[in-house]
C-alpha cells in the first residue's frame, strides 16, 4: 500500500546560502521600498488633481496610508529577518518547508518508525542527507 507521509526539508546553513538568502531579503527590502515611493507619488498626484474635493482628499489619503503602513511592516519583518540571519552560525540546519512523499508500506513494516518523523537534509542545492525518525 502507498501512503503519503509528510517529511520536513531543512537547508544547512553555508557561506553561500547565507549570501543567497541575504541577497533575497534585500532584494525583498528594495521592492517594498520601491513600491512605498510608487504610492506617495500616486497619492501626491492624485490629491494634486483633487485639489477643491476635501473628503475625497480624505478618503484618497486614508486609503494610500493604509496601503503605505502595510508595506512598511513589510519591511520592519524583512530588516527582522536580515538581523536574524547575520545572528545564525554557519552549519545552522533551517527548516524551509514539509513537502508530500508517497511511501511503500507493506504488512511486517514498523509502524512506530514509519510515523516517525522523517527528515531531508540539503547543503548547497544537493541532498546532503536522509534522517529517519528525525536522528
Amino acid at each position: 500500500m502507498r501512503v503519503i507521509k509528510k517529511v520536513v526539508v531543512k537547508q544547512v546553513l553555508t557561506e553561500i546560502r547565507k549570501q543567497l538568502m541575504m541577497e533575497d531579503y534585500l532584494k525583498k527590502k528594495k521592492q517594498v521600498e520601491k513600491e512605498i515611493k510608487q504610492l506617495e507619488f500616486q497619492l501626491h498626484k492624485k490629491l494634486k488633481a483633487s485639489k477643491n474635493n476635501f473628503e475625497y482628499q480624505s478618503a484618497l489619503k486614508s486609503s494610500f496610508n493604509k496601503e503605505i503602513k502595510e508595506r512598511n511592516d513589510k519591511v520592519k519583518i524583512i530588516d527582522f529577518q536580515i538581523g536574524q540571519l547575520n545572528d545564525l552560525e554557519i552549519g545552522t540546519e533551517i527548516k524551509e518547508q514539509t513537502v508530500d512523499t508517497l511511501f511503500e508500506l507493506k504488512i511486517g513494516d514498523d509502524w512506530d518508525a514509519f510515523i516517525n518523523k522523517t527528515e531531508i537534509i540539503i547543503k548547497d542545492g544537493i541532498v546532503h542527507e536522509i534522517r529517519e525518525g528525525g536522528n
